[in-house]
């Protein structure tokens, strides 16, 4: 789906409904659940691995995933970042996991379908609590906030400290990351 097909799935989800969003290919499952918490359309996004206890997944998680994807395989940074500035341009998710079929890290959290799901999703949730009419963002569209915090994982830099602590703190990333 494209995220204006998965914005319109999102925000018709009624309160506190669960729904699976992709499974895997090894049967992990991507959830949400409309919580209401920041404004009305929040949800929450939820992993279940196979024989492991779902749990909340976040937008930190999703950034130290793709650090360790990008020091175990560097040669894939371009990629990577190619594949998010897709999602981040609203493109069909589910052809740009067609497109990388078979890219396996040596070191990760979760396989980069995951991410990808993942991402797209805090990116509709980002847009769900913050711009117009909502909580201020500087960002139109609000997804850029996090857009930034990706670029700024993949770029050359190995700062995942001081990212991690950034988006802690909710710091505006640094400019240079914002296209």
């Amino acid at each position: 789906m494209d995220i204006e097909q998965r914005r319109e799935l999102l925000a018709t989800l009624p309160p506190n409904e669960k729904k699976v969003i992709y499974t895997s290919v090894d049967g992990t499952e991507i959830s949400v659940t409309r919580t209401d918490e920041l404004t009305v359309k929040d949800f929450s996004v939820f992993l279940k691995k196979p024989g492991e206890e779902e749990f909340t997944a976040t937008f930190i998680r999703l950034l130290i995933d793709l650090h360790i994807k990008k020091i175990s395989k560097p040669d894939e940074i371009d990629a990577l970042s190619k594949g998010f500035e897709s999602i981040y341009k609203g493109e069909d998710c589910s052809a740009l996991i067609e497109g990388i079929d078979g890219k396996t890290f040596p070191m990760q959290l979760d396989k980069l379908d995951i991410n990808m799901v993942c991402a797209q999703l805090l990116m509709i949730k980002q847009e769900f609590n913050y711009g117009h009419g909502k909580r201020e963002t500087v960002y139109d569209p609000a997804r850029g906030y996090q857009m930034a915090y990706i670029r700024w994982v993949l770029s050359k830099k190995n700062e995942i400290d001081k990212i991690v602590e950034a988006v802690v703190k909710e710091y505006i990333p640094p400019e240079k990351f914002d296209n």
